[in-house]
């Protein structure tokens, strides 16, 4: 049976716990389409925690998980094809190229990351030079460049985002808040987790998640 009609991401009396430490106790969460939602607090509060279970990759205590109106779980919801979550461990093979690895998350999805719209996106993020080479090769903040690519490969409606601007450079930080408030304005939701503040971004919601207690900031 579906939820309320409304596009976007909703989380209905969620309980989260690790290591029999309670994280998050019947929370109700609204991620409306268009917005940008900013995840924050101390480690070991369980933003990522959070961020994994609503990506249907961490089993819930209790409470379910709704995606425009469906539970994620449900066929209609299509979530896993709206779904990108990009983690904060990259999850990139070592061994495969750029390319290689680009490509097959691409095909993961149904889809085709085309050459020529692979080389346009690194050519943004200032990687087209390093397509060829094995992704263990790249410094840190190429690597996380080669994962940002996937936000512009793949076809998505919800983007849940770990961390995404470490590592980055001004000038990148820059370009992936302005990539993140297109997304939004085009009727997508994006949620993220960040340790520092972002200039120019236009956040909608804040989430404070602090330990053994939960504060949500509209």
């Amino acid at each position: 049976m579906s939820e309320t009609a409304s596009f976007g991401l909703k989380g209905r009396g969620i309980t989260i716990s690790r290591s029999e430490q309670i994280l998050l106790e019947h929370v109700d969460l609204n991620f409306k389409a268009g917005t940008i939602t900013h995840l924050f607090g101390e480690n070991g509060t369980g933003k990522t925690s959070l961020m994994r279970a609503l990506a249907g990759l961490l089993p819930l205590d209790s409470g379910s998980v709704f995606w425009n109106g469906y539970e994620t779980s449900h066929p209609e919801a299509n979530f896993t094809q709206d779904l990108l979550f990009l983690a904060h461990n990259l999850a990139m093979k070592h061994e495969l190229s750029i390319t290689e690895n680009l490509q097959f998350y691409s095909a993961l999805r149904g889809q085709k990351a085309s050459k020529s719209k692979l080389l346009s996106v690194a050519n943004e993020l200032d990687i087209e030079t390093l397509l060829d080479r094995h992704f263990a090769e790249l410094s840190a903040g190429q690597q996380h460049k080669v994962s940002l690519c996937r936000l512009f490969l793949e076809k998505a409606k919800l983007w849940i985002l770990d961390e995404p601007f470490v590592n980055l450079d001004a000038r990148t930080r820059d370009w992936l808040s302005s990539q993140m408030m297109q997304f939004a304005a085009s009727g997508g939701v994006v949620i993220f987790t960040s340790h520092q503040a972002i200039e120019g971004l236009k956040i909608h919601q804040q989430i404070s998640l602090a330990h053994q207690t939960d504060e949500v900031l509209d």
